[in-house]
């Protein structure tokens, strides 16, 4: 299926730092409606409170710009939700993992406190390097020029990967939020903390990530519109079905049902 046309959302993303000074996540993401649920903000922790980690799950961590690895500051909660998931990688992928490239996870927020990365609980995935030689990217902003298999190839990857993400954090930014997120998929756990997250339809990043899993993964007819509507329901309900899951996706085990299941074809 063509890649429809990314619509760019402006829902108040500033720009943060990566560890060296280059643009990373900013603003705290939201449900749609600007206030995070349950009135929870970020907070800024200075860097001496936070563990440093030169890997996640194992993984060795790569620092994106210079394909060195680096170690990066994070909160332990965080840092320990990240590397469980990880871990579970190597069920998942075609190949082993051998190695995470990233934009970065702590910065210093100055007096803004406005983005996860101040706190060390977030961070930004640009590629997971596999030992067969290939890779399952997260730079949109490269593969979205590939054609054929290619591109279906890389997609398909790209969204069993976020889908893995989701099913342990609530905020999972695709380059389906902004053209900030071209290169790279940002998560943090600041909705979900140390818990498993569940469905809101009122979230705009969970309805694009049942929305791309059903077109891309399950071949699904439904429309990248970011909303909730019967079109994007009716294709949810059919996925849900085949894999014998309750098809209302607040029910318990449902949203994380799907999103492990949609991780899982990451392996085709």
């Amino acid at each position: 299926m063509p890649d429809p046309l990314t619509r760019r959302r402006v829902l108040g993303l500033g720009a943060g730092l990566a560890v060296t000074g280059l643009a990373g996540c900013g603003a705290v993401p939201d449900l749609g409606g600007g206030v995070a649920e349950r009135g929870e903000s970020a907070t800024c922790v200075p860097r001496s409170a936070l563990g440093s980690h030169r890997t996640v799950g194992g993984l060795p961590l790569v620092y994106e710009p210079d394909g060195r690895r680096s170690a990066f500051r994070f909160d332990a909660a965080f840092h320990a939700r990240l590397g469980t998931w990880a871990e579970g990688l190597a069920a998942v992928l075609p190949s082993p993992p051998e190695q995470l490239s990233t934009y970065g996870s702590w910065t210093d927020g100055g007096t803004a406190c406005d983005s996860w990365h101040h706190a060390g609980r977030a961070f930004d995935l640009a590629r997971v390097r596999l030992a067969d030689g290939t890779e399952v990217s997260c730079r949109h902003d490269r593969w979205r020029s590939l054609d054929g298999a290619r591109l279906d190839e890389a997609r398909q990857r790209y969204w069993a990967l976020a889908a893995g993400l989701h099913a342990r954090f609530s905020y999972v930014l695709t380059y389906l939020y902004d053209a900030q997120h071209a290169n790279h998929v940002h998560v943090d756990n600041g909705r979900s903390g140390d818990g498993d997250p569940t469905f809101s339809p009122r979230s705009g990043v969970q309805v694009d990530v049942v929305q791309a899993v059903c077109r891309y993964l399950w071949g699904q007819p439904v429309e990248l519109t970011g909303s909730w509507d019967a079109a994007t329901r009716r294709a949810a309900g059919t996925v849900l079905d085949g894999l014998g899951l309750d098809d209302d996706l607040q029910a318990p085990g449902s949203w994380t049902g799907l999103m492990s299941a949609a991780a899982a074809r990451g392996r085709d």
